[in-house]
């Protein structure tokens, strides 16, 4: 394995490991990041399950801050009990992002072969992102969302059916995708050992 690829894998597992101590990481992905940087010419970057969350939206990106985030499926009344104490003049978005994982593979022809599992997985999003020398990163996404504004200037915009509807269904999509993520993890297991 070249040098250069071994620090910089040996460099984002240590941050990984610091992260872990911290509880910062994704526990439902885990054990597939886990998998992947135990191989030799493999390593993942930032990667996440998938997650509901409130985001509050002032207008500017770069200030945008969690009302609430879950990597799991959630309860309408932990989002309720979220609204509470809504922020003035800005808006708050119901949101379900999908799966996302950043694999860095040692060769190009590594690369193609996690893409085309991933792609065999379920994940209609998954493609080489950069390229340089020993250096390949692939991403894998999701593509199931819910981006949905329910609160603007302090005042809820949405009923209580609607905000359960929200929640039944981002509930849906996140254990669908923790279906295809388990799929992906099968088939690299299989196909990679």
């Amino acid at each position: 394995m070249n040098s250069r690829f071994r620090n910089q894998k040996n460099h984002t597992l240590k941050k990984l490991r610091d992260a872990i101590d911290k509880s910062e990481v994704d526990s439902d992905i885990l054990g597939l990041i886990q998998y992947i940087n135990s191989l030799e010419n493999f390593y993942t970057t930032s990667s996440c399950a998938g997650r509901i969350s409130l985001i509050r939206d002032p207008g500017k990106k770069i200030e945008n801050a969690w009302l609430g985030k879950w990597h799991s499926t959630v309860k309408f009344q932990d989002i309720a009990r979220n609204l509470r104490n809504l922020p003035e003049n800005e808006l708050v978005w119901f949101k379900y992002e999908p799966a996302i994982l950043h694999i860095v593979s040692r060769t190009l022809d590594g690369a193609e072969k996690i893409m085309k599992i991933a792609r065999n997985s379920g994940f209609k999003r998954a493609g080489i992102h950069s390229l340089r020398d020993e250096r390949y990163v692939i991403e894998i996404c999701g593509t199931d969302r819910i981006d949905a504004p329910i609160a603007d200037n302090g005042r809820i915009l949405v009923d209580d059916d609607y905000l359960h509807y929200l929640v039944n269904l981002a509930n849906k999509k996140y254990r669908k995708g923790r279906d295809t993520l388990k799929r992906l993890e099968e088939n690299l297991r299989s196909n990679l050992s």
